[in-house]
């Protein structure tokens, strides 16, 4: 007798893998809203032959939770508090997506996204989202999202001010209708284009503002000269004027030197050399002068196989 249900028990841990608990992972995004909500969207592709499979969501306070096959049709499934188990009847991809704010944390203006996955991950930010700080260099960068490394994960981001009437959109209300694989946010979609458009367009003012102050200094002989290393440059505006300029952004210490650095150096330098001035990480220092960069206050380019980093007065 206990031979025979030793062998039965054999048989069923064998069986019982091929049956239930048997996926992969496929893709793992998030959308990040402005009020620290976080839209999760995961693409699971179960073996052949199973039928349920069990898994921990990213959080445990979960809204709008969705699970549907590759027809838009739902799935029924159970939640035990973050393992959610979904049940099925062939093996197809499904698609989970919750909305938490339980992925998000604020510290006086710095927002961050705690994460952890075995696979890469797509985030998506605010139009308005500057990225300050994170734990690895993305793999993949494309407008207002960025693709993350496996592992745990921190990115930090503030969210810049903008006029009245044209704030980012917060996450959607709970009782979230069902979604297809393929469906999008059209009016997300529109924002985004919208805003990247005025953004372009509000770079190209300053650049043509930049260049006209430029003409007109030069034109009146205005222009003061700083000899540096051998090299002449030419800088539009005295010290003092150019840090009172600086008042009207919301820098950050470093940023402030870093800019002023530039300055005194006749308006360029390796981006290595005022890292090292600041002794600030190469991630950091990265993240920094794309910030500089977006807000058209410096241009980075490639001298000789080195980053260098100019004034866009």
């Amino acid at each position: 007798m206990r031979s025979k249900a030793a062998i039965v028990l054999a048989i069923a841990l064998v069986i019982l893998p091929f049956i239930s608990g048997q996926y992969s992972v496929e893709s793992l995004s998030l959308t990040v809203y402005s009020d620290g909500y976080v839209k999760v969207s995961e693409v699971i592709i179960p073996e052949n032959y199973t039928v349920s499979f069990s898994i921990s969501l990213l959080a445990t306070n979960v809204e709008g939770l969705t699970v549907i096959d590759e027809n838009g049709n739902p799935l029924p499934y159970k939640m035990n508090g973050s393992i959610l188990t979904v049940y099925f009847e062939n093996a197809i991809p499904i698609k989970i997506t919750y909305y938490t704010p339980d992925l998000t944390s604020k510290k006086g203006a710095i927002w961050s996204v705690h994460f952890s996955s075995t696979i890469p991950v797509k985030i998506t930010f605010p139009d308005n989202a500057v990225i300050v700080d994170l734990t690895d260099i993305p793999l993949e960068i494309n407008g207002n999202s960025i693709l993350m490394p496996p592992g745990n994960q921190t990115v930090s981001y503030v969210l810049e001010y903008r006029p009245v009437g044209t704030e980012a959109p917060a996450a959607p209300t709970s009782g979230t209708t069902t979604e297809s694989f393929n469906s999008t946010a059209p009016s997300s979609s529109g924002s985004s284009s919208q805003s990247s458009s005025t953004s372009s367009q509000g770079s190209m003012n300053w650049t043509m503002v930049g260049i006209l102050t430029l003409l007109a200094l030069a034109a009146g002989g205005g222009l003061v000269y700083m000899r540096r290393g051998g090299e002449e440059k030419a800088i539009g505006i005295s010290r003092e004027d150019f840090e009172r300029r600086l008042r009207e952004y919301e820098l950050t210490k470093d940023e402030e030197k870093a800019l002023l650095y530039l300055f005194d150096r006749g308006g360029k330098a390796k981006q290595a050399e005022v890292r090292e001035m600041l002794g600030i990480p190469k991630t950091t220092a990265w993240r920094m002068f794309q910030r500089l960069e977006k807000q058209g206050l410096v241009r980075v380019y490639k001298k000789k196989r080195e980053n260098w980093v100019e004034l866009r007065l």
